[in-house]
């Protein structure tokens, strides 16, 4: 599995917005047999009035979700933030755009060890018909004959079973053990979440790297192996990992 997905949400405010001072987005997500869901948390500081100098905190909730065509494995997922962007419409409304790719690998479906051949049951057919047919009246021959046949065919289905007894255990021996079986249905659980949060924030005015790290909780040399700091703007996002994972 292997997709890119865009996302786009208009998020009303209770007041104007005259200016976004700073903004984060986070997601966290679950995985199930069928489909894929999550949230997107998007959170941050703005300004009400163009003259005003106290800033207002928001936060909201944003929920999404994938439909699985296929199963694929949980521990596999990859999944990744593309382009986050937003903009104010309306003087209320901040609309988000999010593109986010999931890569997953697939599961295959289990192959079947053993199955019934269908020759026994031919075998089963005839052998009852033979026995319907000896229950009428004969010719000492004809049911000498027909003793012969029942015999022959008795045996035959007898070295059919071993056959099948002994391709059997052969077929098992060359594939896993149930105790190798049981460990690798254990370790592979389809229906176990998996939690993944970091943030992208994106640079304003007053943000200094010495501010970032203190509201994240993290340091420089962490910042330094996600982004480039050499070259940082206004308006730039910045990957931080989540302190807490």
């Amino acid at each position: 599995m292997n997709c890119i997905i865009p996302f786009t949400k208009d998020i009303k405010f209770n007041t104007n917005i005259c200016e976004i001072l700073s903004i984060s987005l986070e997601n966290e997500y679950t995985v199930n047999d069928n489909e894929i869901l999550g949230n997107f948390i998007v959170s941050g500081d703005y300004k009400s009035h163009e003259v005003s100098v106290n800033k207002a905190h928001f936060e909201h909730v944003l929920p999404f979700s994938v439909n699985l065509t296929t199963r694929i494995d949980a521990d596999s997922i990859d999944f990744a933030i593309e382009d986050f962007t937003y903009e104010i419409i309306d003087k209320n409304i901040l609309k988000v755009n999010i593109e986010y790719s999931i890569n997953a690998l697939e599961l295959k479906e289990e192959e079947k060890i053993f199955e019934p051949v269908e020759e026994r049951d031919t075998l089963d057919t005839i052998l009852d018909s033979i026995s319907e047919e000896l229950e009428e009246p004969k010719l000492e021959e004809e049911r000498k004959e027909d003793d012969d046949q029942m015999d022959t065919l008795v045996e035959e289905k007898k070295t059919l079973e071993e056959e099948k007894t002994e391709t059997y255990e052969e077929t098992r021996d060359d594939k896993i053990s149930p105790e190798e079986e049981n460990a690798i249905l254990e370790s592979v659980n389809p229906n176990e979440d998996t939690f993944v949060t970091y943030h992208i924030h994106v640079m304003s005015e007053t943000d200094t790297i010495e501010t970032i790290c203190a509201k994240y909780n993290t340091t420089q040399n962490l910042l330094g192996e996600y982004n480039d700091l050499s070259t940082i703007a206004i308006g730039d996002k910045l990957i931080i990992p989540d302190s807490n994972e």
